[in-house]
């Protein structure tokens, strides 16, 4: 055998080199974790996505009509019963709705976490169920937006507990200071 002149031997442990600080150092980093999240207000089917409009289009999926359609419908039906002076908006109501989408940062920006179940609220006083936010999404929110006429407190404990702020009945751009990144759970009226 002969020997490997010079120049490839050097070009060998070069190569070899370069190889070798590719192989130690840690691959690429991984992927930023899906932002804009949704779920039942049960606490089940919670998904998560890398953008809004595929958050919204699962929710919308999961209560089988557009947030448009929602709203449309239940203006309908608040029309037809204001009209006939019998029943509630939530009584008329047997269809999943899209209830509201809480934001990480105010003006509806950064991560989401959109919540859908059952009928409607009454839009009310009186709280008809809660949801405790998962721990990645407690203490980060700072704005929110009702739907299907739900009014939304925010809550500083689990399980509807601790200090509450609200209700938000309409788009709220800045939840306020106090309830700013302090809230861990959700009651709905």
């Amino acid at each position: 055998m002969s020997p490997v002149p010079r120049r490839l031997g050097a070009s060998a442990l070069l190569v070899a080199a370069a190889l070798g600080s590719v192989l130690a150092s840690p691959l690429h980093a991984a992927a930023a974790p899906a932002q804009h999240c949704v779920g039942d207000v049960d606490g089940s089917g919670q998904e998560c996505f890398d953008t809004y409009a595929q958050a919204i289009d699962v929710a919308q999926d999961r209560v089988g009509h557009t947030l448009a359609e929602q709203e449309r419908a239940l203006a309908e039906q608040e029309h037809t019963l204001s009209a006939s002076g019998v029943g509630t908006l939530a009584a008329a109501s047997s269809s999943n709705v899209i209830i509201g989408t809480y934001f990480e940062h105010g003006n509806y920006g950064g991560a989401t976490f959109t919540l859908y179940g059952d009928n409607t609220c009454q839009g009310g006083d009186d709280i008809e169920f809660w949801f405790t936010f998962p721990p990645e999404w407690q203490n980060i929110i700072s704005s929110a937006q009702p739907w299907a006429r739900c009014s939304l407190w925010l809550h500083a404990g689990p399980d509807g507990t601790g200090d509450r702020d609200g209700p938000y009945r309409e788009n709220t751009p800045d939840i306020g200071g106090y309830m700013n990144d302090r809230t861990v759970s959700t009651t709905l009226g």
